[in-house]
């Protein structure tokens, strides 16, 4: 299958960047070291100068947040006009850091299913279909600050048919670097987000204080705005997915929850 691309956005009133009482922003980026994903060797091949190469590996980025389930239809939420990956998924940093040279072959998304209320929402606010893609992020810096430029991306897919599924893209090995981030795209919106029922806020207490708090400490993924619109609702003027190629984009804004998401990456 090929590939699109679409943003964050929330419930009705819950739109994805303030998840407001629901989910707890921390406004700034800080990406901690170690890509701690899981590389599965098939044959470890020996390179010319006789020093095991990283030949015939395989790895699975973001396996803990692809498994997990989206908020829509119940508490529906999601992404809306953003690009975001996660920086800790099921406690582990850097869940979507590439650890060698090598190629993305396949990467898919779990959808919720909004209501026809949450659709016409979505659709209204962000556009008729929800989309998305990959993108390979190279992380530099400019001036002082950390900011992210966009390699590669993948073709930019509309999700209709996969609302409530799980949609998996095959893609023509696309090339990346030990060290370079995978983001989601999204131009749109896509229901691809997901945090505990302790999270939800009824009458206004929390369900689950406690759990909701050991799962913000986990779970949390960074988004391609400026720090000070972190608590806005997305809009086409704070912000914007990172979908031109060679583009530079600050992700100041750091959001709890996770992406439903995941990208397998082959050695080369």
């Amino acid at each position: 299958m090929s590939e699109k691309t679409f943003p964050t956005i929330g419930r009705r009133t819950q739109v994805v960047a303030a998840l407001a009482g629901l989910v707890a922003l921390l406004a700034g980026l800080a990406i901690m070291s170690g890509p701690g994903n899981d590389a599965v060797a098939a044959d470890h091949a020996v390179g010319a100068e006789g020093g095991a190469s990283a030949a015939g590996k395989a790895v699975y980025l973001g396996r803990a947040s692809a498994k997990r389930i989206p908020l829509c239809p119940q508490r529906c939420s999601g992404l809306a006009i953003v690009s975001g990956f996660q920086a800790k998924a099921g406690g582990v940093a850097n869940a979507y850091q590439v650890p060698f040279v090598g190629k993305i072959t396949r990467w898919r998304i779990k959808l919720g299913k909004p209501k026809a209320s949450d659709m016409k929402f979505f659709q209204n606010r962000f556009g008729k279909q929800p989309q998305a893609a990959i993108g390979v992020l190279a992380r530099k810096s400019q001036n002082g600050k950390v900011v992210y430029k966009l390699r590669r991306r993948s073709q930019i897919q509309n999700l209709t048919n996969f609302l409530g599924k799980t949609a998996t893209f095959n893609v023509a090995g696309i090339k990346v670097n030990k060290g370079d981030y995978v983001a989601l795209l999204v131009p749109t919106w896509a229901p691809a987000l997901s945090t505990p029922r302790a999270c939800q806020v009824i009458n206004g207490s929390m369900v689950n204080p406690t759990v909701c708090d050991q799962f913000n400490q986990n779970n949390s993924w960074v988004a391609s705005r400026n720090r000070k619109t972190c608590g806005q609702a997305p809009n086409m003027k704070n912000s914007q997915p990172q979908t031109k190629v060679n583009s530079v984009a600050s992700y100041g804004c750091r959001f709890n929850g996770a992406l439903t998401y995941g990208v397998r990456v082959e050695s080369r």
